[in-house]
């Protein structure tokens, strides 16, 4: 996983304007009824979800790929439409304009920032609140090559096993392979490939913490375009 954290002038440009929306916006304001698990924090240990203990709970066999638990608001337009159908009739008026208004942006964030990376789709687009979490999981469902943007005020943080040098079979390195990855102050990509089951020194076990937090996450398919775009996000590092 390669963190960078200077960015091209114009993409930090649509970032920034996406996160002065939701700073001025924030959903755990304007969304009170949005479904949530959130497990760990209702259990008033919110923490708990990226540790070392926690990770060891589960059989890694039995894993899907999908996070086991989170807290925090999925702003991405396909979770948005699903929650305004299913579960409609918990909002009130200005709630449902809320939610029309974190679709349009949705898709402004697809058109500006997935076009300017060649995107094959978004993973994810997180709004973490204070406490938010993502527990420990792989996306070996959805493998591929990521950009992963992530904007904070420095107090939250990335956790992932190095699995680099794992043997064939293996589904998950031993803990003593942990990365902790400390944000940093405003915004940073981490760009890295996430891998099937069977690719086993390829697993991307990975886990994150923090709040207030926004993490975009796009997936793109393509090899040569990887290399395109990582080159260009790391242009103004390079520089």
């Amino acid at each position: 996983m390669r963190q960078v954290l200077t960015l091209p002038a114009d993409l930090l440009t649509y970032l920034d304007k996406y996160q002065k929306f939701l700073a001025d916006n924030p959903p755990d304001k304007n969304l009170p009824n949005f479904p949530m698990k959130g497990k760990f924090h209702s259990e008033g240990r919110s923490e708990y979800s990226t540790s070392i203990e926690c990770l060891q709970s589960s059989d890694p066999n039995d894993h899907d790929g999908f996070p086991p638990d989170s807290y925090g608001y999925d702003m991405n337009k396909e979770t948005l439409m699903r929650v305004r159908s299913e579960h409609s009739h918990k909002f009130t008026e200005d709630e449902q304009q809320w939610l029309k208004k974190y679709i349009e942006m949705s898709e402004w964030v697809d058109e500006m920032i997935g076009t300017w990376i060649g995107f094959k789709f978004c993973a994810l687009k997180m709004y973490y609140p204070e406490d938010g979490y993502i527990a420990w999981h792989t996306n070996w469902n959805v493998p591929g090559f990521n950009c992963l943007f992530t904007h904070s005020d420095g107090s939250g943080y990335w956790r992932h096993l190095d699995s680099s040098q794992e043997e064939p079979g293996s589904v998950r390195p031993d803990v003593d392979k942990l990365v902790h990855i400390q944000d940093v102050n405003g915004w940073h990509c981490k760009l890295g490939y996430y891998g099937e089951k069977q690719e086993h020194n390829k697993l991307m076990w990975h886990s994150a913490y923090g709040g207030p937090r926004i993490t975009l996450g796009f997936v793109v398919g393509d090899p040569d375009i990887w290399e395109d775009i990582v080159d260009e996000i790391t242009s103004a590092e390079n520089s």
